[in-house]
C-alpha cells in the first residue's frame, strides 16, 4: 500500500487554510493572516547581574512568566510596550516572576538575574499562557 500526501492552500482576505491529506485522512487548520505570528518559548544562560530582552505578541490578559535552573534565587521580569514605556513588572525576591499584558499587541520582556550562584551562568526559561 502506498501513501499520497498532497497539501491544498485556499487563501482569502481573512485566513489561510491549509489542508494535508495522506491516504484517506485529511487534517486541515485555519491560520488568521492578518494577526501576527505568536512566538517561540525563549530560554537563555545569564551570568550573576545579567539581563536580557525578548519580543513577543501576546493577548489581553495572558501572563508571562520567568522560571530558572536550581542555581538561582532571584529573577525580575520587566514589560514594556512598543512604546518603551514599562506596563508590569514583577521584581520580588523570587525565581518565578510573572507579568501580565494590559491588552493585546507587541511587547518587549525584560528578564534581569540578580543572584545566580553558578560561575557559568544560569539558565533562563520564559513562557507565556499561550505558549510564548
Amino acid at each position: 500500500m502506498s501513501l499520497e500526501s498532497s497539501l491544498r492552500t485556499l487563501s482569502t482576505t481573512a485566513c489561510s487554510v491549509a489542508m494535508i491529506t495522506v491516504g484517506a485522512i485529511t487534517v486541515g487548520a485555519m491560520v488568521d493572516i492578518n494577526r501576527p505570528a505568536i512566538a517561540q518559548d525563549y530560554t537563555a544562560w545569564l551570568q550573576d547581574n545579567a539581563s536580557t530582552q525578548v519580543t513577543g505578541y501576546f493577548l489581553q490578559g495572558e501572563s508571562i512568566y520567568g522560571s530558572c535552573d536550581q542555581d538561582c534565587n532571584d529573577i525580575n521580569m520587566f514589560l514594556f510596550n512598543e512604546m518603551g514605556v514599562m506596563v508590569d513588572a514583577d521584581d520580588a525576591i523570587d525565581a518565578t516572576p510573572i507579568v501580565t499584558a494590559p491588552y493585546e499587541g507587541t511587547f518587549v520582556i525584560q528578564v534581569k538575574m540578580p543572584s545566580c550562584t553558578h560561575g557559568l551562568g544560569c539558565r533562563l526559561f520564559v513562557s507565556s499562557d499561550n505558549g510564548f
